[in-house]
């Protein structure tokens, strides 16, 4: 099954939009996703660009640049929908007496993501859980090679004005396997447009054991539709990607009034 298609048109479609004020919360960045969806017949574009992956393996060397994009649709009600994927990667690879480099695009995954407990509900509690499926049509370089079932839930606890704290939690079943993810994070706001977060996320990987990552990022707002983020995480332990960084833009795009 090829998605590529359709992630083309969701992006030209979220391009085309005309952008107006009152943005919901964006997914982007730090583990997990906000605790809202969109309106009902609007839109956002969440773009990387790109981020950067650097991991030793086997004695070789790797680093990988993607170019993510995921197209956020509000269905009405508490509903969600979202396809991701990444229509360039960049591999770099080098070991072993050689050295070579791929380009291509990644797997596409089409998500339903449910917010009974919206932020905008008020209280100091909200959740919401996204459920994606992968299909395994992106390049050999950078694809999982088989469909991935993934479900995961935020939990977000707003202390006050400034300050919020988040828990997300995510299982990937591949190839009859499952890996685990567990993140809280600990945000805080600066005057109106800057957020900062401190992350840790430790995860049970299928394949290559237990491995925690820990790091954060910003994020800053311009007006009152978009986002500009950037963030790294940095392994702990002996597992797992030694680097994880990467910027990013997100924008909402609404219909006419």
């Amino acid at each position: 099954m090829n998605l590529r298609p359709a992630l083309t048109a969701a992006l030209l479609l979220a391009i085309a939009a005309p952008a107006f004020a009152d943005a919901p919360d964006f997914d982007r960045p730090g583990a997990g996703f906000a605790t809202s969806v969109l309106p009902a017949g609007t839109l956002a574009l969440e773009q990387g660009l790109p981020s950067y992956q650097r991991q030793r393996q086997d004695g070789y060397l790797d680093r990988t640049y993607t170019a993510d994009s995921v197209i956020r649709i509000g269905l009405g009600g508490p509903a969600e929908l979202q396809v991701a994927g990444s229509a360039w990667n960049r591999l770099e690879e080098r070991g072993m007496g050689s050295r070579r480099h791929a380009v291509g695009h990644g797997d596409t995954s089409v998500g339903l993501k449910i917010a009974p407990g919206g932020a905008n509900d008020g209280g100091n509690f909200s959740w919401a859980a996204l459920g994606n499926v992968t299909f395994a049509n992106g390049d050999k370089d950078f694809g999982n090679g088989a469909r991935e079932v993934s479900l995961g839930a935020t939990g977000q606890w707003q202390v006050d004005e400034t300050h919020q704290n988040t828990l997300y939690a995510n299982v990937d079943r591949l190839k009859g396997r499952n890996s685990w993810t567990l993140a809280p994070t600990f945000g805080r706001k600066f005057g109106e447009n800057w957020m900062a977060y401190l992350e840790a996320d430790a995860i049970h990987d299928a394949e290559d054991g237990n491995e925690v990552q820990a790091g954060g990022g910003v994020a800053y707002t311009i007006g009152d539709h978009a986002q500009l983020d950037a963030y790294a995480l940095h392994r702990i332990g002996r597992h797992g990607p030694s680097m994880i960084a990467g910027l990013g833009v997100s924008v909402f795009f609404g219909g006419t009034r």
